[in-house]
């Protein structure tokens, strides 16, 4: 084989961020934009067509890929530290590449377990809802350690505001882990909401004033920032049902 492609989702989490690492449920829907990876026969070690990763990248190929014999083209239009799961993106684009390049399909069942090795290189302990969704599509409630269930989408549609900072998402879950147990009561309200959301999607019911209540939840727990709140403040100015943040934003000093 000359050349093989694999291509994956971005994704946004609805409700449920930062407590879904902890056991609660979590709800989340795959979007349409995408990671492209490509892979192609080079002699000498596996790595990027061009440049030099930095040594996280430069790991979690290595968590997929064999060491010697590829090189690997990235590209795509999911962004980078918005909480749109780039490096979840990544993960099961190249489950999928590699899969191809071995003559065969990766099911989503394969890209979860062998994605899940990109993402713990990323972001240290994550709960695996990113990948999770990306891999199946559509939207899922999640719970770590069980299975993922479908639900219907939401019926209004997704709007994403780019606050221009890029976030650190394994910052950010160590930055909570830090805080407990202070904010488990938070967390457990987090994983109220999201189950409401779960229960209105499933109802076909409206969710965005569920999703503004996640927010300040998320706020409460140090996860938001000034320009996260304006960005909500104005988006609900302008007539959305709900906002909220999405989960790679900076955490707030305390």
């Amino acid at each position: 084989m000359s050349t093989a492609e694999g291509r994956a989702p971005a994704k946004l989490i609805l409700a449920g961020e930062h407590a879904v690492v902890y056991g609660h449920p979590a709800v989340a829907v795959a979007v349409d934009r995408f990671t492209r990876v490509r892979l192609a026969p080079r002699p000498g070690p596996t790595g990027l067509e061009d440049g030099e990763p930095d040594p996280r990248l430069r790991r979690a190929l290595a968590a997929v890929l064999p060491p010697e014999g590829l090189a690997v083209r990235i590209e795509g239009d999911v962004p980078v530290g918005r909480g749109m799961g780039s490096s979840a993106s990544l993960a099961v684009a190249l489950v999928r590449a590699r899969a191809r390049w071995a003559g065969g399909e990766a099911d989503p069942a394969t890209c979860i377990r062998e994605g899940f090795a990109v993402e713990r290189v990323f972001h240290g302990n994550p709960s695996g809802v990113d990948h999770t969704v990306i891999a199946l599509g559509g939207a899922l409630a999640y719970r770590r350690g069980e299975a993922p269930e479908p639900v219907p989408p939401p019926t209004d549609p997704l709007v994403v505001l780019d606050s221009g900072v890029a976030g650190d998402t394994a910052r950010l879950v160590a930055a909570v882990a830090a805080r407990r147990p202070a904010v488990d009561p938070v967390l457990a309200r987090i994983g109220q909401a999201a189950r409401a959301v779960i229960a209105a999607l499933r109802a076909g019911e409206p969710v965005g004033g569920l999703l503004t209540e996640n927010h300040r939840l998320l706020a409460e727990i140090g996860v938001s920032t000034p320009a996260l709140d304006a960005l909500v403040d104005l988006a609900l100015a302008a007539g959305a049902s709900g906002a909220k943040l999405a989960p790679a934003a900076r955490a707030r000093s305390t």
